[in-house]
């Protein structure tokens, strides 16, 4: 016979499974993010995305769609560049909202977009995502913030981000 709480006590905040299919469809949403910037597919990016979610760069923010696209339009076209997502942890404070950290390793090469297998790199970054996620009614779950750290970088990289 299953248990069943006696009947003053409060319900259970959110059901086991519940709580990982919402986990589940996040974490999917990380890679499927990485996946889409990879292939240069900013349609599927912005699918993933809230209409009025923030990408956060180190000293940028780009807001809805318009900000992602931009960003996105800024990429070098000719460069191969794989994200490597690790370390995901999920959490789901309630139905409609959740948030997750992870580690990202970029491995990028300039000129080879086309003519793979290009040369093999060290990373050219190792980052933290913070992510925060929103669940909508009609499209699932979604990106409403990305807030990028830069932990580890190469020194092209370390300028660059010197600059600004």
């Amino acid at each position: 016979m299953p248990h069943r709480p006696p009947p003053d006590s409060p319900p259970p905040v959110m059901d086991d499974l519940i709580r990982l299919a919402h986990e589940r469809a996040c974490e999917r949403l990380i890679h499927g993010f990485a996946r889409a910037l990879d292939l240069y597919d900013q349609d599927g990016v912005l699918r993933l995305w809230a209409e009025d979610g923030v990408f956060s760069v180190p000293g940028c923010d780009h807001p809805g769609h318009a900000g992602l696209r931009a960003w996105m339009g800024q990429r070098e076209k000719d460069m191969i560049c794989r994200h490597i997502v690790t370390n995901i942890l999920v959490d789901v404070l309630d139905d409609t909202t959740a948030t997750a950290t992870a580690y990202c390793s970029a491995y990028r090469v300039r000129g080879w977009r086309g003519r793979e297998p290009g040369p093999m790199m060290a990373p050219a970054y190792v980052v933290e995502y913070s992510d925060r996620f929103t669940r909508d009614p009609a499209r699932g779950w979604l990106f409403s913030r990305r807030a990028i750290s830069v932990v580890l970088a190469g020194v092209e990289q370390r300028q660059a981000l010197r600059a600004g």
